[in-house]
C-alpha cells in the first residue's frame, strides 16, 4: 500500500503543475517512511466529461484518494496525509493563482477482511535492487 487515484479535469491536464502532479504525490508518499516502494499503485487520469461548481469552463479540478492497508494509529495516518496533502497544494499554488481550482484529497483505510492481495512486486524490486 497505498493506491493513490488522480483525477485532474482535462482544462488544466497540459499545465506544468499538472504534468509534475504525479511524480510529486509519488515522491510525497514515499517521503513517508510508511509504505514499501513495492506496494505504491499510482493512477493518472485526465477527466474530460465533468462540471465543476457555476459550470464555467474555467474551473478546474484535481482529486487525489490514498488509500491505505489498516493497521497504523490515527497520528500516524494524519501525518502522513498532511505531509502528502501539503506538496500537493505547494505544487498546484501558482495553478491556484492562475484560474478556478478546486483541489480534494482523501486518504482511506482499506476493510481489513475484504482486502486481498496476488503481489510478487516486492521480491522482484528487491532482485533489481540487489543487482544494482
Amino acid at each position: 500500500m497505498p493506491h493513490i487515484w488522480i483525477e485532474t479535469s482535462a482544462n488544466i491536464a497540459a499545465q506544468p503543475e499538472v504534468r509534475a502532479l504525479k511524480d510529486c504525490v509519488y515522491q510525497a508518499a514515499l517521503a513517508t517512511g510508511l509504505f514499501p516502494l513495492g506496494g505504491i499503485r499510482l493512477r493518472f487520469q485526465v477527466i474530460d466529461d465533468y462540471i465543476i461548481g457555476d459550470g464555467h469552463p474555467d474551473n478546474s479540478f484535481v482529486h487525489v484518494v490514498l488509500r491505505i492497508g489498516v493497521g497504523r494509529d490515527a497520528e500516524t495516518k494524519r501525518k502522513s496525509a498532511e505531509a502528502v496533502f501539503q506538496k500537493l497544494c505547494g505544487l498546484l499554488a501558482p495553478l491556484q493563482q492562475r484560474r478556478p481550482l478546486a483541489v480534494a484529497f482523501e486518504l482511506q483505510e482499506m476493510h481489513p477482511e475484504l482486502n486481498f492481495k496476488f503481489n510478487n512486486l516486492h521480491e522482484h524490486i528487491k532482485r533489481r535492487q540487489e543487482s544494482n
